[in-house]
């Protein structure tokens, strides 16, 4: 773990930095709370942002190493997340599937993420850095009901990237629209 930490400090900026002890942080708090393997969670948060500050270029040429992810160079700066599985994966030796589904999935998420991709999709949202309306409602529900915080959570990001105009990975969409099934059938 120091040597990841080391590594990920003398590649990102301190302020980048900075949030990703913060997500650490926070998401050993999550994964505490709900049995999380407290490692996975670790690694997931300290390598999530791993390729945030390479160039666009840089970034689909990683993805271009994993046949599975080719099709994602259009996302702009959405890909980070995908790059970053593949990172972590030839820079740091991640094989846990899990771990890299976490750094994969930590901006847009997904319907049926593990407990460690959605600890990891929270901790990035709610960090102590974090500053957005609604964030200190995210950060409580977070402790009380990891699914329903993701679901205010993801509607925050959609109604914000609204706002924007900016592009709104599937993934988002499709993975609120289940949580709100699943909220709707009781299950949560």
């Amino acid at each position: 773990m120091d040597k990841i930490k080391s590594d990920i400090k003398s590649m990102l900026t301190p302020k980048r930095y900075k949030h990703i002890l913060g997500v650490e942080e926070v998401a050993i708090e999550l994964a505490s709370r709900y049995g999380a393997n407290i490692e996975k969670v670790r690694k997931a948060a300290l390598l999530h942002d791993c390729s945030k500050q390479f160039t666009i270029t840089k970034m689909r040429e990683l993805c271009d190493c994993d046949e599975t992810l080719k099709n994602y160079g259009h996302l702009g700066e959405l890909i980070h997340g995908f790059a970053g599985s593949v990172y972590a994966k030839m820079k740091f030796g991640i094989t846990d599937q899990e771990i890299l589904d976490a750094i994969r999935y930590h901006t847009i998420g997904r319907r049926d993420m593990s407990l460690v991709e959605k600890i990891t999709y929270l901790a990035d949202a709610i960090e102590p850095n974090r500053d957005y309306a609604d964030v200190e409602h995210i950060r409580h529900l977070a402790f009380e009901n990891i699914d329903m915080a993701i679901l205010h959570e993801a509607d925050r990001k959609i109604e914000y990237l609204i706002k924007r105009e900016a592009v709104i990975h599937p993934n988002t969409v499709d993975m609120r629209n289940w949580l709100l099934a699943k909220v709707k059938r009781g299950e949560i």
